[in-house]
C-alpha cells in the first residue's frame, strides 16, 4: 500500500490518495481530485506467494451541466491507469511481486456527494513468499517437527578472520546454529 501512495504522491495529475471504500473517499470534505483510492478485495496465499487484489479507481470531480467534460476527464484518467500498469512492469515491483493475468478496466460516473468520473482497474498482485519459517517472529515456538534446519535459515557456518596487531593471523570457519566459544590466546 505504501508503494501505490508513492505512486500517488509522485505521479503529477493525481492529488491526493486514499485506502478504503470508494464512497468514503469522495463523501469527505475537501476531497482533491483527481483522486487516487485503492480498496482491497479478497485475496488468497499459495506456498509462493501472498495474491492481493485491489481495485484501484481514479477519478475527477466534474460539473453535470458541462457533460463534454466527462470525456476529457475519462481520457484523462485512463491515461493515469495506464501510467500505473506501466508502473507495476519495472524492475522496482519485479523484485517483489508479480501481475497476475490482465489489468481490467471499467469506466463509472458516480452522481454522490460529488459528481465524479473515472476509469477503475482490478489487479491481481502475487506479492513473493516462499515459506520462509526462519522469519517468523516466535520467540521458542515448538513446531513440533524439531528446530528450522539450518540450511533453510540462512549459512550455518561462518568464517573468522583472526588479526593481531593489524596482522592476519589465522581464518577458520564454525558452525553458528550452535552457540560457540573462542578463545584468543595472545
Amino acid at each position: 500500500m505504501k508503494e501505490l501512495e508513492i505512486i500517488a504522491t509522485e505521479h503529477r495529475q493525481i492529488n491526493e490518495f486514499f485506502q478504503g471504500d470508494y464512497i468514503d473517499a469522495v463523501s469527505r470534505d475537501a476531497a482533491q481530485y483527481p483522486l487516487m483510492v485503492v480498496t482491497l478485495q479478497p485475496g488468497s496465499m499459495t506456498d509462493q506467494a501472498v495474491n492481493v487484489n485491489m481495485v484501484i479507481s481514479i477519478c475527477d470531480k466534474y460539473n453535470i451541466q458541462e457533460y463534454r467534460q466527462i470525456n476529457e476527464i475519462h481520457s484523462d484518467c485512463l491515461s493515469i491507469c495506464n501510467d500505473i500498469r506501466i508502473t507495476f512492469q519495472q524492475w522496482r515491483f519485479e523484485e517483489f511481486m508479480d501481475i497476475n493475468g490482465d489489468i481490467t478496466t471499467q469506466p463509472f460516473i458516480n452522481r454522490g456527494p460529488d459528481v465524479t468520473a473515472g476509469w477503475t482497474i482490478n489487479v491481481n498482485a502475487a506479492i513473493y513468499d516462499y515459506n520462509n519459517w526462519c522469519d517468523i517472529p516466535y520467540d521458542d515456538y515448538d513446531f513440533e517437527n524439531g528446530n528450522p534446519p539450518a540450511q533453510d535459515c540462512g549459512d550455518p557456518t561462518t568464517t573468522y578472520n583472526v588479526y593481531v596487531n593489524g596482522t592476519l593471523e589465522d581464518t577458520f570457519t564454525q558452525d553458528t546454529t550452535t552457540n560457540n566459544t573462542i578463545n584468543i590466546n595472545v
